[in-house]
């Protein structure tokens, strides 16, 4: 799956938008799914990114030519939705974030606690996703 490289399990959120930039590792380490869930714990200190069907109120596509296009990149919009995660853990709008994942692979997901982390690298500032959503379902809390 990794080739024997080290993966970059992160996702972002750019001090211009609100949107969060999904890495390619992380789709990678999921296996390439079609579509994927972003799920938020009740007390929203923790996401969690995981393979779902398209009928799920949460899933995001994520494009075909991700993982073969070195161009394509995966962006999941979300105004109220990034606001909110960023003020429930004291994270300053208007500066980067980026959060690392970590794998579990019984669950099949990447779990993100929203906590302050280094400064975003500035290769990782130019991240997008192909995929424009209002968040607006609040699922319930995941284990």
């Amino acid at each position: 799956m990794n080739s024997g490289r080290v993966m970059n399990l992160r996702v972002t959120i750019p001090a211009e938008s609100r949107r969060m930039n999904v890495g390619k590792d992380v789709i990678r380490i999921l296996g390439s799914p079609a579509y994927i869930c972003v799920l938020q714990r009740k007390d929203r200190k923790s996401i969690a990114i995981t393979p779902c069907a398209a009928e799920h109120p949460m899933s995001f596509k994520v494009p075909d030519r991700l993982l073969t296009d070195g161009q394509c990149r995966m962006m999941i919009n979300g105004i109220q939705f990034i606001q909110v995660l960023l003020e429930a853990n004291g994270l300053a709008a208007g500066k980067d974030h980026q959060f690392k994942g970590q794998y579990d692979a019984e669950k099949m997901q990447l779990s993100f606690r929203l906590k302050k982390m280094n400064k975003v690298p500035s290769r990782l500032k130019s991240v997008q996703l192909d995929i424009t959503s209002a968040w607006s379902y609040n699922t319930s809390k995941w284990t």
